[in-house]
């Protein structure tokens, strides 16, 4: 399995904005799956289907 990590570059309502740092490609991610205190700067690692906060 890959492991990507994300860059939270905004976040609008119940949705976040994710930018993969080593493609700069953008995604956008309901706030649920994320880990809980998530803010815009962090860092996240994708693992096995599961967001956590590098």
């Amino acid at each position: 399995m890959d492991i990507f990590y994300y860059k939270v570059d905004r976040i609008n309502g119940d949705y976040a904005y994710l930018k993969r740092v080593d493609t700069n490609d953008e995604i956008q991610v309901a706030l649920a799956l994320l880990p809980f205190g998530i803010d815009v700067g962090d860092t996240v690692k994708w693992e096995n289907f599961e967001y956590s906060i590098v």
